[in-house]
């Protein structure tokens, strides 16, 4: 539990700081960012299948892929890009509803 809450407090640090890095940038390209990050950073996935413990997805995945011969780096890495296409996919319509509502404040004016 503590590797957990050590690994989330570092993870809240990294995204604060890509989240400050990330200001400059346009909506278009600072959205994405961000929830790609969040989505790769904050995904849990099982350790083994015949384990209770946790790990972040993106480590289980590469483990797998590097230290096991029988699984595939797929059984976490599947699911964690089924993820980030869908935080591509909220930050695109997050992006898409911003516009719309800008362009109805100026039709207004």
């Amino acid at each position: 539990m503590w590797g957990w809450f050590a690994y989330l407090l570092g993870s809240v640090g990294v995204l604060f700081v890509l989240w400050y890095i990330t200001r400059p940038l346009r909506g278009w390209l600072r959205l994405p960012l961000r929830a790609l990050a969040a989505a790769l950073l904050l995904m849990p996935w099982p350790v083994s299948p015949n384990h209770q413990e946790w790990g972040p997805a993106w480590v289980v995945s590469l483990f797998d892929g590097l230290a096991r011969e029988d699984v595939s780096l797929w059984r976490a890495g599947g699911p964690l890009l089924a993820v980030l296409l869908l935080a591509l996919l909220l930050a695109g319509a997050e992006i898409w509803r911003q516009r719309r509502k800008q362009d109805y404040l100026q039709s207004e004016n």
